[in-house]
């Protein structure tokens, strides 16, 4: 998934601690959500994402079926993945100052 082509993130006015997300595309083209608490648990040597959302709005004349959508719920789920893994990259990045081992910015 892309920023700006699957979704794009919202900062509301009212809310300095919150980002919505619109989806821009697919079978939930112009929901709006939000994440709520996420957490990781282990269970028989697996590990599972937990994670809470709320739905905003959406052109899907009940929203709150959304929530009981188990394909929604799983694209969020693939999503937040994919967000949490961009953001590891970009601490990395950051962290160091810079990619190239010759430079140090420590």
């Amino acid at each position: 998934m892309t920023e700006g082509i699957d979704y794009c993130f919202i900062y509301p006015k009212d809310d300095s601690t919150s980002v919505h997300i619109r989806l821009l595309d697919g079978k939930y083209k112009d929901t709006v959500f939000k994440y709520g608490k996420v957490k990781f648990k282990e269970e028989n040597e697996q590990m599972y994402l937990l994670f809470a959302y709320d739905v905003l709005e959406s052109v899907i004349d009940k929203p709150r079926k959304l929530e009981k959508d188990t394909d929604f719920k799983n694209y969020l789920g693939d999503l937040l993945v994919e967000l949490m893994s961009n953001n590891i990259e970009q601490e990395i990045v950051d962290e160091t100052g810079t990619d190239d081992i010759k430079e140090p910015n420590l």
